[in-house]
């Protein structure tokens, strides 16, 4: 689930120059050429876009926008498998819902998501993913491409992976694929960059209004999903800035570790003392997550709390200027 972020670019000086650049851009070399089929809810008519790996089901008009969502999304799916490397795929495509209108995607959510409608219903701008289906609306050009790049890590996580991520995790790293540039008119990805998510992280260390380690790793979406938007935004960012510190924090030291606790989980091996995350369908269990965090990082989870503090003030405070200089 994402909510997205309406924070504006402050005034950061022209001494950001002097910063050195985030991470690296990747994305696909060409574009896919999706081809279409007419669909239609609610008697309102749309179209099929057809990829490699998915099958966009939207009514949105614009040209240009349709065009582009295909590369944007299987672009996404190349990151995703940059990540996660030795993960089997599926060769039957993903399928997302990608609506106009906020109306047709309450409609939507009303008529097939059962119990969890009232929920997402609540979701104020973004969208939600149902097992590998995922379910957005249009909120402009770059907003859109962000959520669904969001929720297609979702979809991934939730086609692929016999087990399950902590949401947390599964949270920060859907948050990771958020920021996408254009070069050529094709994608581009950057898992180093976010900047409302950075500036979000700079607002909540500044006002004191972090979650600490041991509660946010114990967190789902569902648990903030009604509160201020200060508080999700914190949850989001904190969740981002987790997941970076596992992929990137003191020079991949941590990589290795991530890398093998998502394959493990996909394998549905995953270390877990209470077995509730072996399996996907079944139940979480909150308590199991700090010792799997221990376990994996082969460090108490203290430690791990000190260093991602550091790892956060760094983000905040040193690189902000850096995430919006794209």
């Amino acid at each position: 689930m994402l909510a997205r972020l309406g924070l504006c670019l402050g005034l950061l000086t022209a001494a950001c120059s002097s910063q050195p650049e985030l991470g690296r851009w990747a994305g696909p070399s060409a574009s896919v050429g999706a081809r279409t089929e007419a669909w239609s809810f609610a008697d309102r008519k749309g179209r099929i876009l057809i990829s490699p790996h998915y099958r966009i089901h939207t009514t949105i008009e614009e040209e240009d926008v349709l065009e582009m969502l295909p590369d944007v999304m299987e672009g996404a799916y190349q990151m995703y498998r940059e990540v996660v490397p030795q993960v089997p795929v599926s060769q039957r495509p993903l399928e997302c819902f990608i609506f106009h209108w906020r109306s047709e995607w309450d409609s939507w959510t009303q008529k097939y998501a059962g119990s969890d409608a009232k929920t997402y219903l609540q979701i104020r701008s973004g969208g939600y993913t149902i097992l590998d289906r995922s379910v957005a609306y249009y909120i402009g050009r770059q907003g859109t491409f962000s959520v669904v790049a969001h929720e297609g890590w979702h979809q991934f996580a939730g086609r692929h992976f016999k087990g399950r991520l902590p949401p947390f995790l599964e949270e920060g790293m859907a948050c990771l694929f958020e920021t996408i540039t254009w070069k050529d008119r094709l994608p581009r990805w950057n898992l180093s960059i976010n900047a409302p998510r950075a500036q979000t992280l700079r607002k909540a260390m500044d006002g004191n209004l972090l979650f600490p380690l041991e509660q946010l790793c114990s967190m789902h979406a569902g648990d903030i999903v009604g509160e201020s938007s200060e508080k999700i935004d914190t949850f989001y960012a904190q969740s981002w800035a987790f997941a970076r510190f596992l992929w990137e924090g003191e020079n991949g030291r941590y990589r290795p570790a991530m890398q093998r606790w998502l394959t493990d989980t996909a394998n549905g091996t995953v270390w877990d003392p209470t077995r509730s995350h072996a399996r996907s369908y079944a139940p979480w269990l909150r308590r199991a997550v700090g010792p799997m965090i221990e376990h994996y990082l082969e460090m108490d989870l203290a430690e791990v709390d000190r260093r991602f503090q550091g790892f956060m003030r760094k983000v905040a405070y040193e690189e902000l200027p850096a995430h919006w200089r794209m």
